[in-house]
C-alpha cells in the first residue's frame, strides 16, 4: 500500500482537470483514487463540474477484500456509483485495447515482487512478456494511456536497472514512444513496514 503523503504528492503533481478520467489498474483500497478526488474537488464550481467529478475515476482490483474497501472508500467520498471493478488487469491481451479503453491520466503503484505464470505472460507481445508483475503493469499503462496523457507511477529500482530482455524492451518503448519527464527516487523507508 502507498503512504497517503505519496499519493497526495503524485495527485498534486499530475494536476487533475475537470473532464479528465484517471485510472488505477491495481487500485487496492483506493488511495490514488481518493487523492485524485481530493485534488479535483478543489476545481469543482458548477453542477456540470460535479457530474464530471463523479465520473472521473476508474479502478480495478484483483483481491476481494481491498476491492470491497475501495468501493466503500469511494462511497464515503460521495461517489454514488463508483467505477471500480473486481477483476485482474493482467488477464486481457494488451493488443486488444482500443481508444475507448485509454485514459488521460494514470496514477498507480503496481504490485511488484510478484511473479506471473506463463498464461498471464501470453497476454503481452513476446518482446514485453515478463514474469515480473510490475513490468507487466508498466506495459498495460503504456497501452492504456491516451496520446498526450499523463501518468505518475511507482516502480521498484529493478525496473530502471534490470537487464533481462523484457525489461530492456519495456524501457526502450517507454523512452521512444513516451515523453518521460521526471524520475524521483524515494528511499525504501518511505514504504516501511511494507
Amino acid at each position: 500500500y502507498t503512504p497517503r503523503a505519496v499519493t497526495y504528492f503524485m495527485a498534486q503533481v499530475i494536476n487533475p482537470k475537470i473532464g479528465e478520467t484517471m485510472a488505477d489498474f491495481a487500485c487496492g483500497t483506493g488511495g490514488f483514487l481518493t487523492s485524485w478526488l481530493k485534488e479535483l474537488k478543489k476545481k469543482v464550481k458548477t453542477t456540470e463540474d460535479e457530474a464530471a467529478y463523479s465520473n472521473s475515476i476508474y479502478g480495478i482490483e484483483k483481491k476481494q477484500f481491498p476491492y470491497m474497501l475501495c468501493v466503500t472508500n469511494m462511497l464515503l467520498h460521495d461517489l454514488d456509483v463508483p467505477r471500480v471493478y473486481h477483476d485482474n488487469t493482467l488477464l486481457r491481451d494488451v493488443l486488444d485495447y482500443t481508444d475507448k479503453d485509454q485514459f488521460q491520466v494514470i496514477l498507480m503503484n503496481p504490485p511488484y515482487g510478484g511473479s506471473e505464470k506463463n498464461d498471464v505472460k501470453n497476454h503481452f507481445p513476446s518482446d514485453l512478456a515478463s514474469s515480473e508483475t510490475a513490468d507487466l503493469f508498466m506495459s498495460v499503462i503504456m497501452y492504456r494511456l491516451k496520446k498526450d496523457g499523463r501518468a505518475a507511477v511507482i516502480l521498484p529500482d529493478g525496473f530502471l536497472f534490470g537487464t533481462d530482455n523484457a525489461k530492456v524492451n519495456i524501457k526502450k518503448k517507454l523512452l521512444r514512444e513516451f515523453n518521460l519527464h521526471t524520475v524521483i527516487r524515494m528511499p525504501g523507508s518511505v514504504f516501511a513496514p511494507y
